[in-house]
């Protein structure tokens, strides 16, 4: 069997089982009952990750106008929110957790209790993910710390898009200069409109 054989296996594996369950896939175009009711998408568009790092932007509210900006730019195949805190047994949480579930989000209980462990652990997901995946691939990083210098340029050498969202005030200069997108989180209903 050739490489590029196991590559494509080996991607169709991960789409099968990153994505929800009812998306099916054919050998050339891909169907997501879920998310777009009807409507088919060729495997030549963009598949999108939306990788969110809740400890560092702790915003709920712009949790659906994420989706609907990632759906404006492709085919979404990985929602993931990270926090420490998705297993507190308080309402609060619970509540939060219950809205990104609802969107579709996986909520990621990152339990190490080092420095930076939910940004190790959205940077491992995030660069398994672009080193298997052989399509035109846009990931949307939702945190905005420094952190990011290290990740941006990994999904950028396997030809990936990176776009980041971050807090203002709370924003590494770098990741403007290296990502091929850069916005703030509290402007995604201003770039849906447009």
């Amino acid at each position: 069997m050739s490489e590029a054989t196991d590559n494509l296996s080996l991607t169709r594996c991960v789409i099968y089982r990153c994505c929800p369950p009812n998306l099916v896939l054919g050998h050339t175009k891909m169907k997501d009952n879920h998310s777009i009711i009807g409507k088919e998408i060729s495997q030549q568009q963009s598949l999108v990750s939306a990788y969110w790092d809740y400890q560092n932007i702790p915003d709920v509210k712009q949790a659906n106008n994420l989706l609907l900006f990632a759906a404006s730019l492709g085919y979404v195949v990985t929602r993931k929110v990270y926090d420490k805190n998705w297993q507190q047994e308080n309402k609060g949480s619970k509540k939060r957790q219950q809205i990104f579930v609802n969107l579709g989000y996986e909520c990621v209980n990152v339990s190490q209790q080092i420095e930076n462990a939910v940004d190790f652990s959205l940077f491992f997901d995030c660069s398994g993910e672009a080193a298997i995946s052989l399509y035109p691939h846009t990931f949307i990083i939702v945190s905005g710390d420094g952190n990011g210098e290290i990740l941006i340029p990994k999904l950028q050498d396997k030809g990936k898009k990176v776009i980041i969202f971050a807090r203002p005030g709370n924003e590494n200069k770098t990741l403007k200069r290296l990502a091929d997108g850069f916005y703030f989180v509290d402007e995604l209903p201003k770039l849906l409109e447009s």
